[in-house]
């Protein structure tokens, strides 16, 4: 006779995009997270459609892991791939670059246990940026460092979440219909802000993923130029004065928050951060024109 294989509780949704390396070191850390009282199974959605095959091994780890493909470009096409393949009855999303904490899974589990009334719709914690050397940061670093990063909490308060760090009942997900796949950016907020509609969204403190800060200063203006994207997308499509209008108080708000450095920072710290903030505003407007003009959102 058969025995039927219990099915898991959490299904962990990870999307990747040329970031192999990193997602190994992602599956890791997952591996090595406590698991009393439940099982969890982790799909990988590879995004990329020219390399069809990742290099992984499922065999090398404690829990079941399942490799997807989604030649659609974007990662919330790729979650959606996840969701259609899930089989567990709690959704977690985190992201390739992201290192979960020990005890990720467990917070969640005893959390979701206590919600008797099922009245929760989205579980999220803090995402810590983490450096490659403390003592010696690179321009973009500092930038991250000075920015704070993620601020989850307040985000929580306001009624969204992240998909970095992100924990929902799969029925809820369902509910909403997914992930607008057709968004580059914003759209953890975009389905986090309908969720917020009917459920609550509760901010746990020792629920961390840990995220790299960016190193390179060209991995922040792709981060802000994907945001830009969104935004346009979103909000501005069909609206091109709101969306001159949206690029001019982003440009100030970058600079205003060099020019601020300046004075609180020694030169040292302050110039980097102007120069990326210059890059980023450069970038931001180099996106802007390929927006008006119909080019596609970068991913």
């Amino acid at each position: 006779m058969k025995v039927e294989e219990k099915a898991p509780y959490f299904s962990v949704i990870i999307p990747v995009y040329q970031d192999t390396e990193r997602l190994k070191l992602c599956l890791e850390a997952l591996d090595k997270n406590d698991k009393k009282g439940f099982e969890f199974e982790v799909l990988v959605v590879n995004n990329d459609p020219i390399i069809k095959k990742l290099d992984l091994i499922p065999s090398s780890y404690s829990f079941s892991l399942k490799s997807l493909l989604e030649p659609n470009p974007g990662s919330y096409a790729a979650r959606n791939k996840g969701i259609q393949n899930a089989q567990g009855n709690v959704l977690a999303f985190t992201d390739s670059d992201c290192l979960p904490d020990s005890i990720w899974l467990q917070v969640a589990y005893e959390f979701f246990q206590k919600d008797e009334k099922r009245e929760v719709g989205i579980l999220t914690g803090p995402v810590s940026l983490f450096f490659k050397d403390i003592n010696n940061l690179s321009p973009a670093e500092l930038y991250e460092k000075y920015t704070g990063g993620f601020t989850t909490e307040a985000y929580a308060k306001e009624g969204k979440a992240i998909t970095a760090n992100w924990f929902s009942y799969k029925s809820v997900i369902q509910e909403f219909g997914g992930f607008n796949s057709e968004l580059k950016s914003n759209g953890d907020s975009e389905l986090s802000g309908r969720i917020f509609s009917k459920y609550k969204i509760e901010y746990c403190p020792s629920l961390v993923i840990n995220h790299p800060a960016r190193y390179h200063t060209s991995g922040l203006v792709n981060k802000y130029q994907r945001l830009l994207g969104g935004a346009f997308t979103r909000r501005f499509q069909g609206n091109p004065k709101a969306f001159r209008k949206y690029l001019i108080q982003f440009l100030w708000a970058r600079y205003r928050f060099a020019l601020k450095r300046l004075f609180t920072l020694s030169p040292k710290e302050s110039m980097p951060i102007l120069q990326v903030c210059h890059a980023i505003n450069r970038g931001a407007i180099q996106e802007y024109f390929n927006l008006i003009k119909g080019g596609e959102t970068k991913r």
